[in-house]
């Protein structure tokens, strides 16, 4: 990297001196290749953020979105792209949702409040199928869920996919998500918990 940017600085005023040499002496035209060559970053920086948007929700250059979106973070990044509440005895669920943006995702168990850093008992594991129609597109699981703990709710991640590597942006989808192990067990005492599909952090 510090190589890079070293041929980046010296690049134009090599150019410059072969210019000289080479009979260039037009003091405007010297003046005006470092000082194209210096912006040009600069230029790069300001197009992406004008058009960060349909980059970020994978319209065209999705590869660089995920990078956006953690520079330029949109307001509804990670909102849930649909949620539902989880329920005794209920270990199915079908969700009908669409990407908004590309990058990392995940199903989410939220519990409402803050609780100390700690496993949460009793484990729970989850499954996931995603459809487009009848055509069954991404499966996995059952799997374990991390750990997260926010400022107003805590609770579980699992299945983590990236978009559109694993599955599309901008088309209508279904999730069908099983949990397995003790979901009596793990909703006692924790009141509202719910159950979506949401984006998550890309680093």
């Amino acid at each position: 990297m510090t190589l890079v940017l070293l041929l980046y600085l010296i690049a134009p005023l090599v150019l410059v001196a072969f210019m000289y040499h080479s009979g260039a002496h037009s003091r405007r035209a010297l003046i005006t290749v470092p000082v194209a060559f210096y912006s040009l970053p600069v230029l790069v920086v300001i197009g992406f953020y004008l058009l960060r948007t349909p980059i970020q929700q994978g319209k065209f250059l999705a590869e660089f979105g995920p990078i956006l979106s953690m520079i330029f973070p949109p307001e509804d990044l990670y909102d849930p792209l649909v949620t539902t509440a989880l329920m005794d005895g209920k270990i199915e669920y079908t969700l009908e949702f669409t990407h908004k943006y590309v990058g990392h995702h995940a199903v989410q168990i939220s519990i409402p409040g803050r609780e100390a850093f700690g496993k949460l008992e009793p484990e729970v594991q989850v499954s996931l199928e995603v459809f487009d129609g009848d055509a069954l597109l991404y499966r996995d699981g059952p799997v374990k869920g991390s750990g997260f703990w926010g400022r107003n709710d805590h609770g579980l991640l699992f299945t983590r996919y990236n978009v559109p590597g694993d599955l599309p942006v901008s088309r209508p989808l279904t999730a069908r998500i099983t949990i397995s192990g003790d979901l009596n067990g793990f909703l006692d005492g924790r009141k509202g918990t719910t159950i979506s599909v949401t984006k998550v952090s890309d680093e």
